[in-house]
C-alpha cells in the first residue's frame, strides 16, 4: 500500500508539470508567402524557452488566430514549435500575437472560456509576435491579357500603317 501512494504521488507530480516564472523566449517566425499555388497559409514560429527558475520539459499550449493548440517540445525540451494555417482569404498581413500558456494557465484559460469570462485575465508564461508580410496572390493583371493587348495593338498599327501606305 505504501509503494501504491508514492507511486501514484510521483505520477501526480509527473502530471501537474512544472510552472515557468520569468519566461525568456527567443523566437524565429516563418510564413508562407506565395499563395498563388496554395489555399492556405502557414504560420510556424520556432522559439526557445527559459525559466528564471530553471523549470525544464514544460508541457505549453498555444492561444492563437485559429484558437487554442498544443505545442510540439523538442527532445531536449529546451526547443519549442507552434504551427497552424489559415485560408488565404481570410488571412491578412501583420503582427500575429500567440500567447503561451503552461499547464496551469492552459486550465486557468480554459475554465474562463467555458464560464463565458474574461480570458484577458488569465496571464501568459509568454508572448510571440510572429509578423506576415502578406502574401503575393499573382500579378494584378494577367500575362494573357497584356499578351492579347499587345497583339490587338499591333494588328491596329499595322492595318492603320498598311492604309496610310495605301492612299
Amino acid at each position: 500500500m505504501k509503494l501504491f501512494a508514492i507511486v501514484l504521488a510521483a505520477l501526480l507530480a509527473l502530471a501537474t508539470g512544472e510552472t515557468c516564472t520569468g519566461a525568456q523566449v527567443e523566437a524565429v517566425g516563418f510564413t508562407s508567402l506565395d499563395a498563388t499555388i496554395v489555399t492556405k497559409i502557414a504560420y510556424i514560429a520556432d522559439f526557445t524557452l527559459s525559466c528564471s527558475n530553471g523549470a525544464k520539459d514544460i508541457s505549453l499550449y498555444a492561444e492563437t488566430v485559429d484558437g487554442i493548440v498544443g505545442v510540439a517540445r523538442s527532445v531536449d525540451g529546451v526547443k519549442y514549435q507552434v504551427s497552424w494555417v489559415e485560408d488565404v482569404a481570410t488571412a491578412v498581413s501583420g503582427e500575429r500575437p500567440i500567447k503561451l500558456y503552461d499547464e496551469q494557465g492552459y486550465g486557468a484559460l480554459r475554465k474562463a472560456q467555458r464560464g463565458n469570462e474574461d480570458t484577458a485575465s488569465v496571464e501568459p508564461v509568454a508572448t510571440i509576435n510572429l509578423y506576415h508580410p502578406g502574401a503575393y496572390k499573382g500579378p494584378w493583371v494577367q500575362s494573357e491579357t497584356m499578351a492579347v493587348l499587345a497583339a490587338i495593338f499591333i494588328y491596329y498599327y499595322a492595318y492603320t500603317q498598311k492604309k496610310r501606305l495605301m492612299s
